[in-house]
């Protein structure tokens, strides 16, 4: 499976690990973007590695989408995502 990684922590700290962490086994493709494609990654396991590492930091915004297939819904969000498509913006 293929996924894109997006993150929004404001904690430079948190970030900092955040970034090390996805660097261990990503590419980075833009400053809060990382592509996943390591099959032998779980994403249940990236998703519980990513809630601990920015537990401290109230603002952070985390964001797991699925690249391997059609799916237009993130797989994992630690927020609610709007879904009416006046509120989305695909670039």
């Amino acid at each position: 499976m293929r996924y894109l990684i997006s993150y929004d922590i404001s904690d430079t700290k948190t970030r900092n690990k955040v970034v090390k962490y996805l660097e261990s086994f990503c590419y980075r493709v833009q400053y809060s973007v990382f592509l996943c494609v390591h099959a032998h990654v779980r994403v249940e396991t990236i998703a519980k590695k990513l809630e601990i590492l920015t537990r401290g930091d109230e603002t952070r915004r985390l964001l797991i989408v699925s690249i391997s297939d059609t799916a237009k819904m993130p797989i994992w969000c630690n927020e609610t995502i709007p879904l009416e498509e006046d509120k989305i913006l695909i670039v």
